[in-house]
């Protein structure tokens, strides 16, 4: 009696090649949407360091009676590595800047604010796109989003 040779178990070339097909697909519809949460995450420094210059010019508030001070009398330094570019308006025309990260911020500043009021902003191009990222917070620790860079429209989001 003759034996007959098993074939080779194994995968044929057409099935490792669907295989590496879907994971190219898959890959491609991950990656934009992947890009974005990194982006969305990015944009936590901008609200984390809005609110300390907050409780910086709050403070010096509470010893002074005044928000107009520069950056400087308010302790503010934000940790290496930020993203962001960081202005203080505490009186029509003072404006003062931290960082160069991706402009100065000059149509973020509002400049409606007095020596009992203050707005801080926060702009950067945190995706490397044609869009601005830019956060305001004023003295009424209202933060919202003037320009979002990461969806690339003006949605206004409040806290």
């Amino acid at each position: 009696m003759k034996v007959r040779p098993s074939r080779a178990q194994g995968f044929t070339l057409i099935e490792l090649m669907i295989v590496v097909a879907i994971i190219g697909i898959l890959a491609a519809i991950a990656l934009p949407n992947l890009q974005t949460r990194q982006a969305k995450v990015k944009q936590s420094e901008a609200k984390l360091m809005l609110n300390a210059l907050y409780k910086c010019a709050k403070g010096y508030y509470a010893e002074y009676s005044t928000f107009d001070a520069g950056l400087d009398k308010l302790a503010f330094v934000p940790e290496a590595n930020y993203r962001y570019t960081y202005g203080y308006e505490a009186s029509a025309g003072t404006t003062q800047y931290v960082g160069n990260k991706g402009g100065t911020c000059e149509a973020g500043v509002a400049s409606v604010v007095t020596s009992d009021s203050f707005v801080a902003t926060a702009c950067g191009n945190i995706d490397n796109d044609a869009f601005m990222d830019t956060w305001r917070l004023d003295d009424g620790n209202n933060l919202w989003n003037g320009s979002n860079g990461v969806t690339n429209d003006g949605d206004d989001v409040s806290h």
